[in-house]
């Protein structure tokens, strides 16, 4: 019988994998999805912030990188779902009792629909969405019931004529088998899962109901729907279930396995072949591999690490990547999954969360997400201006209308925050920072105020964001400090504080994972390293610096390759790169040898996306030095080693696809234009230069996620 019921249910199975690959996409809210799909954004719930963040999904490498959070949720949300059509979202506010609903963007953005909120049962939990897209339930942890809405063409909720079901007490999740036939309910507070057959209107009535281990915090089903898995908060253990032709569940023969401190929820891979549980108090992924009849097997070895207080796992739908939220930490942390079901740290392991991340849920698509340059500014020092350019698509520059904006006097560096709603811009000589807001066309319009002052006895040269675009970081070369900005909800700068530095620093980064900064110290040839506290605060670390490796190298520019794990200092004076791997715990360490030869007064390096290849701008010489990036970060030069560039190539950047480097010329005031090799050599683009201002000095490229 367990036969027929499970060849009826991969059939319904294979109906739903093919429906999802000819629509072109599908959402993490309960259906299945083909293995060909691609996971595109993805939404973690920040109950704390009270907000969702938003994250582009790089399928070649599994990073998630930030884009942006959506407007303010109502109080504490808990979940987020994404609906099959990836058009539209929801989200359980737990101390709001109520379910905000977003319409998502094609740059994944979230935008309250018309009626921002619908109204829930006390302390939503929550919301799951059945296979069709037509139907929403919400967990209602106080009150003890689920509510139940219809799904419009437009993407809102609607309340049923019956508007709840009783289940038990404390019920944390709900859960829709693949068929979209049956609802399972996990009810903390009573030991138990209440089962539902749904009907042909969405409506939830109560079959029976099975008992588990300790407080069961979530049920998962397998693709298939044939097996279905409780996480027991208080008993440590995962209850193990076969699903009947009924929908009702029954014990297996070994009822439950053993799993971490606090498990919570259940994650299992596309394929049905492996299953992960978060356990949050031992701060850990139990792993299992899943047997011909649905039982668990602890995988060797049995656990993963994770950051503090894990609450969610999810997988993308290729089934290589996982994603956890960690509560306490803060946190994202990032695992490959091997071919035989093993996670694997990516490098970096973890990235920065807003506050209190609790659930996550990714849009999907047929076709993977690419980042793309969309539009430039260059800082020209001796014009006081910022030349604004839209970015083509072989990456080259045509100049905006109006071709600049003013900013202050003397504009030595510019930065974008990772959202791509905000350029700040240094000014020298009257020491402040220009802010400005990028329309949606490229544009630039100053900020009210239009900048803010650095102190007044600076010498304010370069900043960076961190990766969450909440601080800003600005080197003090005559103050020997950095100081720290906060970034408003407007944009606008605020000063918070500052940490001491060594002598005349010069360049300052944020690695990948936002823990750690790094600042360049041109007279004392050094780089002081720092950890980042929560309020964005620096605190040395121990040692507080390290050397460079040679005397009279005056560091200039550095930079961190993508997985957070190695770091370079272009070194003006000694016509060299010093080369650093970078700890668990974020100390610099030299390579052997420290340094590799660059051309003549080097002065900005920049790693690819894919953390292959290098460039470095000699400012003396004229070139530009490229290299190849070893598995263990050791640079090593192309062939040809440089290539020539302007009559003075001062500064380098690079497009964050990968594909297009350009080199400042502040003697001929243009930018050579060039395009990335599969080689990774550099080779002139059809349009070699662009104009730009008097004297152009610093440049940086506002990219998309499409």
């Amino acid at each position: 019988m367990l036969q027929i019921r499970g060849l009826i249910r991969l059939l319904g199975l294979f109906v739903v994998l093919l429906l999802a690959a000819c629509g072109g996409g599908g959402g993490s809210g309960g259906g299945s999805v083909s293995v060909t799909d691609y996971g595109r954004f993805v939404y973690i719930t920040n109950a704390t912030d009270n907000a969702v963040g938003v994250y582009a999904l790089d399928n070649d490498s599994g990073r998630l990188y930030y884009t942006g959070k959506s407007a303010a949720t109502g109080t504490t949300p808990y979940s987020v779902t994404v609906d099959v059509s990836g058009q539209h979202a929801y989200v359980a506010n737990f101390g709001g009792n109520d379910v905000s609903q977003y319409t998502i963007g094609s740059d994944g953005s979230l935008t309250p629909m018309t009626s921002a909120t619908v109204g829930a049962g006390t302390n939503p939990r929550s919301v799951t969405l059945d296979p069709s897209g037509k139907y929403a339930y919400v967990a209602n942890w106080g009150s003890g019931n689920v509510s139940q809405y219809s799904i419009a063409a437009d993407g809102s909720l609607t309340a049923m004529t019956t508007p709840s079901v009783l289940v038990g007490t404390n019920p944390a999740t709900v859960t829709v088998d693949p068929s979209g036939q049956y609802a399972y309910v996990a009810n903390w507070g009573s030991d138990t899962v209440s089962q539902f057959l749904i009907g042909s209107d969405g409506s939830l009535a109560l079959m029976t109901t099975a008992t588990t281990g300790t407080n069961p915090y979530s049920v998962t089903l397998d693709p298939s729907g044939q097996y279905a898995y409780v996480a027991n908060n208080n008993s440590a253990n995962v209850s193990q279930f076969i699903v009947e032709n009924d929908g009702s569940l029954t014990p297996m023969s070994i009822a439950t396995v053993s799993a971490g401190a606090s498990p919570q929820a259940v994650t299992i891979d596309p394929l049905g072949r492996y299953a992960y549980v978060v356990n949050h108090t031992s701060n850990n992924i139990s792993q299992f591999t899943i047997g011909n009849d649905g039982s668990l097997t602890p995988m060797t070895p049995a656990t993963v690490a994770t950051d503090a207080n894990p609450r969610w796992i999810s997988i993308d739908p290729t089934g290589q990547y996982a994603y956890v939220a960690n509560y306490d930490s803060d946190s994202v942390t990032q695992y490959a999954i091997g071919s035989n079901g093993e996670l694997s740290p990516m490098a970096p392991i973890s990235i920065a969360s807003n506050g209190g991340p609790t659930s996550i849920s990714m849009s999907i698509g047929t076709t993977p997400l690419s980042r793309v340059g969309k539009y430039a500014y260059v800082a020209n020092w001796g014009s006081d201006t910022v030349a604004q350019y839209s970015v083509g698509s072989d990456g080259s520059l045509s100049a905006l209308s109006p071709s600049a904006v003013s900013t202050g006097m003397r504009p030595v560096s510019t930065a974008i925050d990772p959202t791509g709603r905000y350029t700040y811009v240094i000014n020298n000589t009257d020491k402040t920072v220009s802010q400005y807001s990028i329309g949606s066309d490229g544009k630039l319009s100053p900020l009210s105020p239009p900048s803010v002052s650095t102190g007044a006895s600076s010498d304010p040269i370069h900043l960076t964001i961190d990766p969450l675009g909440r601080y800003v970081y600005l080197t003090d070369r005559n103050a020997d400090l950095v100081s720290l900005f906060n970034i408003g909800s407007d944009g606008s700068l605020g000063i918070v504080g500052s940490a001491v530095t060594g002598a005349a620093p010069q360049d300052v980064i944020i690695d990948p994972s936002g823990r750690y900064a790094y600042v360049t110290n041109s007279t004392d040839n050094s780089v002081s390293q720092y950890s980042i506290g929560s309020g964005g605060g620096l605190t040395p670390l121990s040692p507080d610096s390290v050397s460079v490796g040679l005397t009279n190298t005056r560091p200039a520019g550095i930079t961190i390759d993508p997985t957070g794990r190695y770091a370079y200092v272009a070194n003006n004076s000694s016509d060299n790169v010093s080369q650093f791997t970078i700890g668990s715990d974020g100390k610099l360490t030299a390579m052997a040898p420290v340094g590799v030869p660059a051309g003549t007064g080097p002065i900005m390096i920049v790693v690819d996306p894919t953390g292959r290849y290098a460039y470095v701008a000699n400012s003396s010489s004229s070139d530009i030095s490229q290299y190849r990036i070893g598995s263990g970060g050791a640079l090593t030069a192309l062939s040809p080693a440089t290539i020539s560039v302007g009559s003075t190539s001062f500064t380098i950047t690079m497009d964050l696809s990968g594909r297009y480097v350009y080199v400042i010329d502040s003697t001929a005031e243009t930018v050579s234009q060039y395009s990335i090799g599969s080689d990774g050599l550099l080779s002139a683009t059809t349009m070699p230069s662009a104009a730009t201002g008097t004297v152009p000095f610093f440049m940086t490229i506002m990219s998309k996620w499409q």
